[in-house]
């Protein structure tokens, strides 16, 4: 009996397991950046060894302006300069506490405008808070340095959900 339970032991203290590494999160995220811009992004995130971890990211914005004929802002005047890019960011741990999770975030994604082809290099700040059902919710400040479109210096606040997709 002695030498079943030490072999147990063995191998459950060999086997390799870290709280929340490798976990997956579908994101989905929404906010205002300066200079009148909307920005959706969904993205793909897994978390590795430490709490770091890397995202593969769609990103959605829209830079709205004032109608000229009405004067306020229209469907026709929202919709009128749409980006979109797919990118990846790769987000080092500052600081982890009991449920939350502090991270940079530095990516860079290639994409469209009306204009044509655009890159952006993007840089910020994430707070992330976790759940007991393993969903969390972040607040996330993104900077983007965006090269061939009209704008090209964003920043702004996004608000967002992470979804589990293992457990």
């Amino acid at each position: 009996m002695k030498k079943v339970l030490v072999i147990i032991s063995a191998a459950l203290f060999s086997l390799k397991s870290f709280a929340g590494d490798g976990d997956k999160f579908l994101n989905l995220s929404g906010g205002y950046q300066w200079k009148n811009t909307v920005n959706l992004l969904v993205g793909f995130e897994a978390e590795t060894k430490y709490h770091n971890a890397w995202e593969l990211y769609f990103d959605l914005s829209t830079a709205y302006t004032t109608c000229p004929t009405c004067y306020k802002v229209c469907s026709k005047s929202f919709w009128d300069y749409k980006t979109f890019g797919l990118g990846i960011a790769y987000k080092p741990s500052l600081y982890r506490g009991k449920n939350s999770v502090v991270r940079w975030r530095i990516g860079a994604d290639i994409g469209a405008n009306r204009k044509g082809f655009q890159a952006s290099i993007d840089l910020g700040i994430e707070y992330s808070y976790s759940f007991r059902n393993g969903m969390q919710v972040f607040v996330l400040q993104k900077n983007d340095f965006v090269f061939w479109t009209r704008d090209h210096f964003r920043n702004g606040l996004l608000v967002g959900v992470k979804f589990p997709l293992s457990k």
